[in-house]
């Protein structure tokens, strides 16, 4: 074995002594100040930066990572902080060197400890000196032979490499690539979040990066859900939230938070991301891939996968698969848990937290109130166009989303979206009759909020509002089998007196106390790590072929 040396003799003296320590059995040390005249034909060649300490057993793993393939080339170790080598400290590699795979194809060969093949060296020659062990690398690449990182190697170096030099890049226009290249598509995920393998106080990322600037019922269930769980989760953990470049819009609501922006610069993983919406597109479900080893989600509905209009192939895809590839999966309702088994004949885990209510009545809301307050969107399976017209101009009616028809003197069209929550809370509190005709939902929030302030609900008699009449036993909850019922049903509550609102109406505070034990199980536990890397695999799939 030769062992190329600096000039310094007190680094040459203290690596030859921690090398002499750790040598397999037969194995002596030529200490020289150049190989080139020296070395064997045939012998593998270590070269060692003297500003090394070398760990037990590094030199017969890198020989057997070497000799497992013909095209196996070049070895390097791990070590403490060099680009695609570096671990962090002896003590992470010692925590993970047995989860991670035993070796790697890497795009270039460490200067700090390399060991290189003597057949290799034989048929592509020795170079001069370490500014060609770049250029050794890229061409004996071309010629099929890998350089590799033996992860379960150690040895502890105080030097990173330098960058390429310009002409290395101008006679090899793929080595940037190839440097690119690597941690998106090559490294071990469980590499990627080695620092979570330190001690440190976790953190969770809260995804709000998918919200549009506008008020729905998927900003609402987020924000509430949030507003409640932040001060519990902060009892443990660093709680940061995710927002996007169109975050202004929630600006008020968002203060006194630790965000992280969307396309940050800083280099921060965290323990886990928790997005409260299920994913549409594989962009979301790569960014929480990127930024946390663990991924939970609640999946809302499967409206978007039923309805032909709303979706198409690549959501039904991504909605299916990410259920299957996260590490935990929530659900608003059983019914659309049993929805999403139906429709995808598979019978994936969810747990199931029920959406609660901020909502409360002040004294003046015991009165009746002003008008008939029908709710939805512009989507079809909202019904609320049919709605409207099925229930004719007997009332005064606030119509809240559905296409506005002909204007009638006792009817008022809001659009929905730009509406402030505030604004959302007194429209409610001032109606008589809620009537939320929707054909299709995953819960139904304003049923929820309305029930609370005490307000008759006239609903469609579908699982999801057998479910919600199930668990709330509210009297005020009245459900007809077709909107042409609907008219029937308010004639017969518009002038009867509501019941009062339950003692015992769920609040959000409930749900954030399920959702946080849920949370707090999953950090508890160790990462998942054949999930992290089916989901890595998958996501890299799909960016190598250029949809994301």
């Amino acid at each position: 074995m030769l062992i190329p040396l600096s000039e310094a003799t007190q680094d040459l003296e203290r690596c030859l002594r921690s090398l002499a320590d750790h040598l397999p059995p037969g194995c002596t040390i030529n200490a020289v100040e150049t190989y080139r005249d020296l070395w064997i034909a045939g012998n593998d060649l270590l070269l060692l930066d003297p500003h090394t300490e070398v760990t037990a057993g590094f030199l017969e793993e890198m020989q057997a990572v070497l000799h497992l393939h013909e095209r196996h080339a070049v070895v390097t170790p791990r070590t403490d902080h060099a680009p695609f080598f570096g671990i962090g400290s002896q003590d992470i590699w010692t925590k993970i060197r047995d989860i991670l795979p035993r070796y790697q194809i890497a795009p270039a060969a460490g200067h700090f400890c390399m060991l290189i093949k003597g057949e290799v060296l034989q048929r592509f020659g020795l170079f001069g000196n370490r500014d060609e062990v770049d250029d050794f690398i890229c061409r004996i690449n071309r010629c099929g032979y890998s350089a590799l990182v033996a992860n379960r190697a150690y040895v502890s170096s105080l030097n990173d490499d330098g960058p390429p030099s310009p002409a290395l890049v101008a006679r090899y226009p793929e080595y940037d690539r190839r440097i690119a290249d690597y941690p998106k598509f090559q490294a071990d995920p469980v590499d990627i979040f080695a620092a979570l393998y330190a001690p440190h106080r976790p953190r969770i990322l809260y995804d709000l990066y998918h919200l549009l600037p506008q008020h729905s019922g998927t900003s609402d269930l987020a924000l509430n859900l949030l507003r409640e769980i932040a001060p519990l989760l902060r009892e443990d953990y660093d709680l940061y939230v995710g927002v996007g470049e169109d975050q202004a819009f929630f600006v008020p609501e968002l203060r006194g938070y630790r965000l992280h922006e969307e396309g940050s610069s800083l280099p921060m993983v965290f323990d886990l991301v928790y997005k409260p919406c299920h994913m549409f597109r594989w962009p979301e479900f790569a960014r929480m891939n990127r930024l946390a080893p663990r991924v939970a989600f609640t999946f809302l509905d499967a409206i978007a996968v039923r309805c032909d209009y709303i979706g198409n192939a690549e959501v039904r895809a991504v909605v299916g698969k990410t259920v299957q590839l996260s590490d935990l999966v929530f659900t608003i309702s059983e019914s659309s848990r049993s929805d999403f088994a139906a429709f995808y004949s598979l019978e994936a885990p969810m747990q199931v937290i029920y959406l609660g209510s901020h909502s409360r009545p002040a004294t003046g809301d015991l009165a009746p109130g002003e008008y008939l307050l029908v709710m939805g969107n512009a989507l079809t399976h909202k019904g609320v166009s049919e709605a409207v017209r099925q229930l004719g101009g007997d009332w005064p009616i606030v119509v809240l989303g559905g296409e506005e028809r002909q204007p009638e003197a006792n009817t008022r069209w809001l659009a929905s979206g730009n509406l402030s929550r505030r604004f959302m809370h007194d429209l409610f509190r001032k109606a008589r009759v809620l009537v939320y005709p929707s054909y299709y939902e995953g819960y139904g929030l304003p049923v929820a909020d309305a029930l609370a302030l005490g307000k008759p609900v006239v609903v469609l008699d579908t699982d999801v509002n057998h479910e919600i009449a199930k668990n709330t036993g509210d009297p005020n909850l009245h459900r007809v089998s077709s909107s042409k019922d609907l008219r029937g049903a308010v004639q017969r509550v518009w002038d009867e007196p509501p019941y009062p609102p339950s003692p015992h109406v769920r609040r959000w505070a409930d749900a954030a106390k399920e959702y946080k034990a849920a949370l707090q199980q999953l950090l508890s536990n160790d990462i998942d790590v054949d999930k992290l890397r089916r989901r890595w695999e998958t996501v890299r799939l799909v960016e190598s072929t250029g949809l994301l």
